[in-house]
């Protein structure tokens, strides 16, 4: 399918919050997205290296072929800019680029074994890192994507420490989503605290795992986001707890709260839904609510998350909708080289006010060990 001419939009309400003008570069002299972008793909679906902090991710639930065993994988890349005021020269000076930070982060969880594999690997753009500006082509330790040509179809393979792989074929089924007022999601009241967000809601994947010596042809369903951005989050917040739903009625919903220092939900936090046919709602915090429904204790770092939510929300046609996340199974943290970055980032079931199961999610449970304290801006 060719979606690069549909694009959709997808612009909050200005009653709800009043409009606030990005700076041209934040203050430690990133660029910072523009209101009003219209993105030209494939070429924006590669790296924007002026800009402070990028990220491709994508998520989604397997099946092998006979049905009998079931997965959750997350595969992620972060791009982090160097310092934006160094001359050409100075980077020149260092054997490998030093201007771009990349991670790989790599998860998979096993439903039947009640088991959780990650792994996260950091490289200096170089050898064994590297980002097209052109396109979706980039190799990051053990995870590569690429899009060919005019071809929406992304080619994506994951390496896991255990010598494990998975080899994903992803097709849209519906066009790619920008959120955000005049094409910008904000994290926070601050100026600079915004990033382009474009979102393939529900892709069509299908492939091989190589895991524990064995080959499984493996089908289902993907997220995938790519975010930039010169800020991670705006003054006063602690962190987010986020989620994309993928429901059995053929629609989606992304929803995330971002938590101030005390605890409550900042003005910001929103609900998105998107249809069968691709239209798209949304609410603010004001709307809806998300509660913690039960928590698990990591024996590892000893943060507790909570993993089991209920978010009640008022969508502006239906009115009230109630989605209860449960996790498929606990220990789903995700640490990698320092320990207080560590996160819980999960596979779930989506049940309804009748826990009648109607979907299945990813959640995203961030800064609980205060690890997100670092700003770019």
């Amino acid at each position: 399918m060719k979606f690069y001419s549909s694009i959709l939009f997808c612009a909050l309400s200005l009653s709800a919050t009043e409009w606030i003008q990005p700076p041209e570069r934040s203050s430690k002299g990133y660029l910072v997205p523009v209101p009003d972008y219209n993105p030209l793909f494939p070429r924006d679906h590669g790296a924007h290296f002026g800009y402070g902090l990028e990220w491709w991710y994508w998520v989604g639930h397997l099946e092998t072929e006979d049905g009998g065993k079931e997965y959750g994988f997350q595969s992620t890349v972060f791009r982090v800019a160097g310092n934006p005021t160094e001359t050409n020269e100075q980077a020149k000076s260092t054997p490998f680029g030093n201007q771009q930070l990349f991670l790989a982060h790599a998860a998979l969880s096993d439903r039947k074994d009640q088991s959780y594999l990650h792994t996260e690997r950091v490289f200096r753009e170089g050898w064994q890192a590297s980002a097209s500006r052109e396109s979706l082509d980039f190799k990051v330790g053990g995870i590569e994507a690429s899009m060919e040509g005019n071809r929406e179809e992304i080619q994506l393979t994951t390496r896991y420490p255990d010598g494990g792989k998975l080899q994903l074929s992803l097709i849209p089924v519906k066009p790619l989503v920008q959120f955000g007022d005049r094409g910008l999601s904000r994290k926070g009241d601050e100026a600079a605290s915004v990033s382009w967000y474009w979102s393939y809601t529900r892709l069509q994947a299908q492939g091989t795992l190589f895991h524990r010596g064995e080959k499984q042809e493996v089908k289902g369903i993907a997220w995938m986001d790519h975010e930039i951005s010169s800020s991670q989050l705006g003054e006063g917040l602690a962190g987010w707890d986020w989620t994309c739903m993928q429901l059995e009625d053929g629609s989606e919903v992304k929803a995330y709260r971002l938590r101030k220092n005390d605890g409550t939900s900042d003005r910001w936090s929103a609900v998105y839904w998107i249809d069968p046919k691709g239209g798209i709602e949304q609410v603010y915090a004001d709307q809806f609510s998300w509660e913690e429904e039960g928590e698990w204790t990591s024996p590892v770092t000893k943060l507790s998350y909570p993993t089991r939510v209920r978010i009640t929300a008022t969508h502006p046609q239906k009115g009230k909708q109630i989605y209860r996340l449960h996790p498929l199974l606990e220990n789903q943290e995700f640490y990698g080289n320092q320990a207080d970055n560590a996160y819980w980032e999960g596979a779930c079931e989506v049940m309804d006010s009748e826990r009648q199961i109607i979907g299945r999610a990813y959640l995203e449970l961030a800064g609980y060990g205060g690890g997100l304290g670092a700003r770019l801006n």
